[in-house]
């Protein structure tokens, strides 16, 4: 290959020349090829550790007088650089002896050298995305650690690996699914691969042993790297990659997708970066703080930022800070921790031009159209003002004003829905509905907080786009009065943004959602009358009425999270002071922004949290969180605590003070707040003897919360005799004065930590209890399940397409797992001995249809193992039986067959298929079925089902029942009649011994083995000859299912004489169909041959074969998440 010319100044360092001429050298690699001594070992090392392997065979130019050389090309194989070689020889070297200075040869050979590159590299297409080197680098990832195509490098970096207390330098691979480590020194390679799905600790860690290193552990094994160039860079990459695949665990999405946006994203100042997904990865969590410090929709993407001043009228200066654009949002943050925020819906600004000001230079000026807000801004000392208006206006000519038609809802709804949206309108806060008692000290409180609140809004704005400064905070932490909570809970959570991106939505999921049968709406109405029934409103069927609407219209829209138990409380408070479609708004900001993964069927937000909170406990409260650990107290207490925001435990009007500072602040407060209560207790706690003494006791205290600007403990009617423990705002005082230091930053960090363990957790109990379910069914021990469910499970994390359901945790634990039979072809070639010959595709195919019991095409984690175990481990009757049956119709069909023979009577269908089909409705009585075995359907319906649809029976309704009856025979280990079992004709039973010779072409050459299958053929065939003659054909019976099979057959044949079915109802070819076999003959012949026995007697282990097949996934031709479906 030719490359561009480079200088080259030591030509002979660490290169052996194989050939050289006046002008040109062909050399090697020093150490290339077989050669193991000193000079590879050490070549390979330096390559390794710096990262500057070079393809093994270059050609240099050189000139007699000079002592500088030109690379001119470069190859990986010997073949390729010789060709290259011959051609020089050919078209060059001759006329370089025509020129009389060496300066112009040297000229005309660089100039030759480039004219041939731009010649042949016209039409390739470069890539803007990746640099060279980077590339390069991506190729050598995927080659050394056998990663597939679609496995993209994100990033990479030199450090150590500490492997027995001595370190290995090398390089560290980190890609979208896995950390990969690799390193050769003085000989020895060192691989590592890890997927992020599989850590369960990630930190970092200074020791004396691993100075100042990055600390991965998995679920069996730790590793520690070290000596890292950038290792901020590098662990903050790490965290972000490891948060990315527990959420995918937690969320069961497909996966991880890049974001073209970015490469037609108008930028300036953007630092260049090797990888296109480092940059994505950057850019992802650029934008996930940006939202998380402004509130703002989870589909929000920050476009860029930059310094800038921001005027602030009310104390009229210019204050210093960043200016942050994203696609409907433009913000400003100062540099001054909180000393002043602003958030500026694009939606609603109205101009964006320059200002010329004297008092401020590269002024921005826009202006709003709201006008309960501030209707004009000033950004000043933008250093460059052109680029940055464009971009806002740009941004603004995308923004679309939102419009809701309600009409095409109502048109595309049926009329059971158009008659609910006349029965129901959109309320108020339940507050004003129902008033209660007016109390004249609270009154006059309210109306005093009021004031304040209102005058700070006359100064500073009103709604999303106020200026928000630490007086906000000071008016947050006395509380909101109960008149403008609702602003203040709207303005601050972001649920305000929400519902003007999208009105009339709420409206619309209602509609859609009420009446609907479904698991959320029955738990929903079972939690209705228990959700704050000290209130008056949900002692009315008004109040109740929207509740069910609130709650239902969210659990409709968004299936993934559905109802949580602890959702009715939270809801019913926020009815209490806000509008129905606001609380809806606020409810849906709660599960998805301020707190994710809370209310989830596995609750992992509020377990990660309890992890957190014992963190902070043992780091904060020491002596106390040894107590608690004690009696095991922490996770009992704050479960309820976090999931209601202590709605649940305090009284409400207590507790509303705490989500003022929650909407406001975030996720920390609540950390903050639980921690004071703790601190608070601290010495009683101590003196507790058990759990039930400390729980107790904090449930009074926090029962003791009182609000005295609230309207008193409408829990307890006699409320002034009520023990007062603290008021709310003395504890919430306490909490930001003692432990105001908590970050959000702080908290997120704590929570991926705890996330990896949480998540992990939770995916062992799982895999626990598969196992513990399947291991009654005796194929395999606990080793090889655990083994066999690991192996499943890294298929399902690495797929990048989803499962055809989410998995439902009431289902039975094997069902979370499910491979599709692409992985299954994989595995059984892999695992089974039925795998080994030419006849494997199409036994897996018959195995996997057979085995499929609700035809999705997916085998849940039990039917797999069952497929494995009757093949690998079951005894050789059983295995026999299967072989059997999967050479019978419906699983071998006529396309199998090479050549078509002669139809059977008609007559004789419905005789065999009423034999098979009495014979297994009366068996499977008798039969003690497993649990997860189909039920057979009862004669009665059979008759009712089959007399009223006769006419319509296809195909596929008999193959079905087949089927089912089949597994269930296949499955049960008991003795049972093996009359039941359908006979078999020439036809299948040579297609059965052809696939029994093809078994044994995998084993080693026994003559016995070979006589043996020979004889038994031979026998099997005399058996079906004497049958043969003494055939005599059945009567028909007057059963039900005589009838449909005999209609069946006569509409089969009526069609044409060559689509007569078989003796299962299925289509067949014509042959000879008095000679047959039965099990029982097949069976006594097999088990006569001892060879046979002994091959279908021996029980395979499953480790060994795992291992191997773990070692080569990559390595197959396409990716088992791209292999298209196949209908089996």
């Amino acid at each position: 290959m030719w490359v561009k010319p480079q200088e080259v100044l030591l030509a002979n360092a660490l290169w052996v020349t194989e050939q050289s001429t006046p002008y040109f050298v062909l050399q090697h690699r020093r150490g290339h090829g077989k050669s193991k001594g000193l000079s590879s070992i050490l070549v390979g090392t330096l390559d390794s550790i710096f990262d500057t392997k070079p393809p093994p065979y270059r050609i240099l130019h050189q000139t007699p007088s000079s002592e500088v050389y030109y690379q001119i090309a470069c190859s990986l194989t010997h073949g390729e650089i010789k060709k290259d070689w011959e051609w020089l020889f050919n078209n060059v070297t001759e006329t370089l002896h025509s020129f009389d200075n060496e300066e112009d040869i040297t000229e005309f050979v660089c100039c030759k050298i480039q004219s041939v590159l731009a010649t042949t590299q016209d039409n390739l297409e470069t890539e803007d995305e990746d640099t060279k080197s980077f590339r390069n680098s991506s190729h050598k990832f995927q080659r050394l650690f056998n990663m597939p195509n679609d496995e993209k490098l994100v990033n990479y970096y030199s450090c150590s690996f500490w492997k027995s207390k001595l370190p290995r330098q090398g390089w560290l691979y980190l890609s979208v699914n896995y950390a990969c480590f690799h390193a050769y020194i003085l000989g020895r390679e060192t691989k590592i691969c890890i997927r992020w799905a599989d850590v369960t600790e990630l930190d970092k860690t200074s020791s004396l042993v691993f100075p100042d290193s990055i600390r991965f552990a998995t679920r069996d094994k730790e590793y520690q790297f070290s000596m890292f160039l950038k290792k901020s860079e590098t662990f903050a990459l790490m965290e972000q990659l490891a948060n990315l695949a527990m959420k995918q665990l937690i969320d069961e999405k497909s996966g991880f997708t890049e974001d073209k946006d970015l490469l037609y994203k108008l930028s300036k100042n953007v630092p260049k970066k090797p990888s296109f997904l480092k940059r994505d990865l950057d850019a992802r969590a650029q934008s996930e703080a940006y939202r998380l410090i402004f509130r703002l929709p989870a589909s929000e993407k920050l476009d860029g930022s930059i310094d800038c001043t921001l005027w602030t009228p009310y104390n009229k200066r210019h204050v210093w800070g960043r200016m942050f654009i994203s696609q409907n949002y433009l913000c400003f943050d100062s540099r001054v921790k909180q000393q002043v925020s602003l958030i500026i819906p694009l939606r609603d600004v109205r101009l964006v031009e320059k200002a010329e000001n004297q008092s401020a230079d590269k002024a921005i000026y826009i202006t709003t159209k709201t006008p309960m807000s501030k209707s004009s801004f000033l950004l000043a000392n933008v250093h460059d003002r052109d680029f940055v208006v464009d971009k806002i206006s740009m941004l603004m000519s995308r923004t679309k004003v939102p419009v809701f038609d309600n009409l095409s809802l109502r048109s595309n709804s049926s009329d059971t829905s158009a008659s609910k949206l006349e029965t129901w309108s959109l309320q108020p806060a339940l507050m004003t509905l129902f008033k209660l008692s007016t109390i004249p000290e609270v009154n006059a409180k309210q109306e005093a907080k009021e004031k304040q609140w209102e005058l700070h809004f006359d100064e500073f704005g009103r709604g999303i786009s106020m200026y928000r400064t630490t007086d906000v905070a000071k008016l947050v932490l006395q509380g909101a009065p109960d008149r403008l909570r609702r602003d203040v809970w709207m303005a601050f959570s972001g649920a305000a943004n929400e519902m003007a991106t999208h009105p009339g939505l709420y409206r619309s999921l209602v509609d859609q959602a009420l009446g609907q049968p479904s698991t959320a709406n029955d738990e929903i109405e079972r939690d209705l009358h228990r959700s704050l029934p000290e209130h008056p409103a949900f002692q009315s069927e008004s109040g109740i009425s929207v509740l069910r609407r609130v709650l239902c219209a969210y659990a409709w829209r968004n299936p993934q999270i559905g109802y949580c138990q602890a959702m009715n409380i939270v809801a019913s408070v926020l009815l209490v002071y806000c509008s129905e479609e606001e609380a809806f708004w606020l409810l849906a900001c709660l599960c998805e922004n301020l707190l994710p993964d809370y209310y989830n069927t596995r609750v992992v937000g509020a377990l990660v949290d309890q992890g957190v909170l014992d963190d902070l406990t043992s780091e904060h409260l020491p002596n106390l969180h040894a107590r608690l650990d004690q009696l095991g107290m922490i996770k009992m207490i704050s479960l309820s605590w976090f999931l209601t925001i202590f709605l649940s435990v305090m009284p409400y009007e207590s507790a509303v003070n705490v989500m003022d500072c929650f909407f406001y602040d975030g996720a920390k407060v609540i950390f903050q707040v639980a921690l004071a209560i703790l601190e608070w207790n601290q010495d009683k706690l101590l003196k507790c003897r058990d759990e039930g003494e400390a729980m107790q006791l904090l449930a009074k205290y926090l029962d003791g919360v009182y609000n005295d600007e609230g309207r008193g403990a409408l829990r307890n009617k006699s409320c002034e005799n009520q023990p007062k423990s603290i008021s709310v705002q003395t504890l919430i005082y306490q909490a930001y004065t003692t432990y105001g230091f908590l970050t959000t930053r702080q908290i997120e960090r704590l929570r991926l930590k705890h996330r990896l363990r949480v998540v992990q957790q939770l995916e062992d109990g799982i895999e626990r209890n598969a196992v513990r379910s399947i291991a009654p069914d005796g194929y395999f021990n606990i080793d090889d399940l655990q083994n066999l469910i690991a192996l499943v499970r890294e298929e399902q994390i690495s797929q990048r397409r989803a499962t055809p359901e989410k998995y439902d945790p009431t289902l039975l634990p094997y069902e979370a797992y499910k491979i599709d039979f692409e992985f299954f072809r994989l595995a059984f070639v892999a695992l089974s001995p039925w795998g080994k010959g030419c006849e494997a595709d199409f036994l897996a195919t018959r195995i996997f249809r057979l085995m499929d019991e609700n035809q999705d095409g997916y085998l849940n984690f039990r039917e797999f193992v069952a497929c494995l175990g009757l093949t690998c481990t079951s005894d050789p009757t059983q295995r026999l039986k299967l072989l059997y049956m999967i050479h019978l119709p419906p699983l071998l069909c006529d396309a199998d067959f090479e050549s078509p023979t002669q139809l059977e009577s008609g007559a004789e269908i419905a005789a065999e298929a009423t034999d098979f089909f009495d014979s297994m409705e009366y068996g499977t009585k008798l039969l003690d079925v497993p649990n997860h075995v189909e039920e057979p359907t009862t004669p009665a319906s059979v008759d009712s089902t089959l007399s009223s649809a006769s006419r319509e029976m296809s195909e596929p309704s008999w193959s079905i029942k087949s089927l089912a009856d089949m597994r269930s025979l296949i499955q049960c280990k008991d003795k049972f009649n093996l009359k039941m079992v359908p006979k078999m004709d020439q036809r299948h039973f040579i297609m059965l011994w052809k696939t029994m010779y093809d078994m044994f072409q995998t084993q080693p050459d026994d003559q016995d083995t070979y006589h043996s299958i020979a004889t038994v053929g031979t026998l099997l065939l005399q058996l079906g000859d004497v049958g043969k003659q003494f055939f005599v054909e059945r009567e028909e019976s007057e059963d039900s299912l005589v009838a449909a099979a005999a209609e069946a057959s006569q509409f089969t044949a009526s069609c044409s004489p060559d689509e007569s079915p078989d003796k299962n109802g299925n289509p067949n070819t014509r042959g000879d169909t008095q000679w047959h076999i039965t099990v029982e003959q097949f069976l006594a012949s097999v088990l006569n041959a001892q060879p046979i026995v002994d091959f279908f007697s021996k029980r395979t282990t499953l480790s060994d074969n795992i291992e191997h097949l773990r070692s080569r996934r990559f390595n197959r031709l396409h990716s088992l998440s791209e292999a298209p479906s196949i209908t089996v």
